[in-house]
């Protein structure tokens, strides 16, 4: 695959590394869902930060409950995305019971605008389809995060990936926002983004 990706399309690869990815059985993505979580837990930059941007796990994204769980039992500041239309906003949230089921069937936080989170260097996990070792993110083609973030250029990007969705490099575009680090299974990875950021 990795000799073909430059002559690939975006619709094309995203729909093969999505494969990949659903192609696991429940079990595996479990498994390897807890040994991102305990390389999190370990990270410095994770245990450093007071404001993180989260999302919540659907079908077989990357599920980082048990970080999610640890962040709050620490006091820390965490939120979730809201979909509205063609925009994507953050709200803060205090306990799992707040989400409900939104848009795309998302667990999201209510939208009361006292809990708007707007942390301009907050650490963010963030999912996708496909990612390279650049920093590179192909999402799932509507462009929320790359908008959202195309002007907090503080923030942290972590993009949140089991190792079959990354390869070496993906023909971006320079709308889409790069990540600062990458994590897998394998642990957490300095971007080339964050290298000259």
């Amino acid at each position: 695959m990795e000799t073909s990706i430059q002559n690939s399309n975006r619709k094309q690869l995203r729909s093969y590394f999505k494969n990949q990815r659903d192609s696991m059985t429940s079990a595996l993505a479990g498994q390897l869902s807890v040994q991102i979580c305990d390389k999190i837990q370990e990270w410095e930059v994770y245990q450093n930060a007071g404001e993180i941007y989260f999302y919540y796990p659907l079908e077989k994204e990357v599920s980082l409950l048990p970080v999610i769980y640890d962040a709050l039992a620490a006091g820390r500041h965490i939120a979730f995305p809201k979909v509205s239309g063609n925009d994507m906003v953050f709200y803060e949230v205090t306990n799992l019971d707040e989400l409900t089921e939104g848009c795309f069937h998302v667990m999201e936080p209510p939208s009361e605008e006292r809990f708007l989170a707007d942390w301009p260097s907050a650490l963010c996990f963030v999912p996708g389809t496909a990612f390279d070792r650049e920093g590179g993110r192909f999402g799932y083609g509507r462009g929320y995060y790359d908008r959202y973030f195309s002007g907090r250029n503080d923030c942290i990007l972590a993009g949140c990936a089991y190792e079959c969705q990354i390869t070496d490099k993906l023909p971006t575009e320079e709308w889409d926002r790069r990540m600062d680090y990458m994590i897998s299974e394998k642990g957490a990875v300095t971007t080339l983004r964050s290298i000259l950021k």
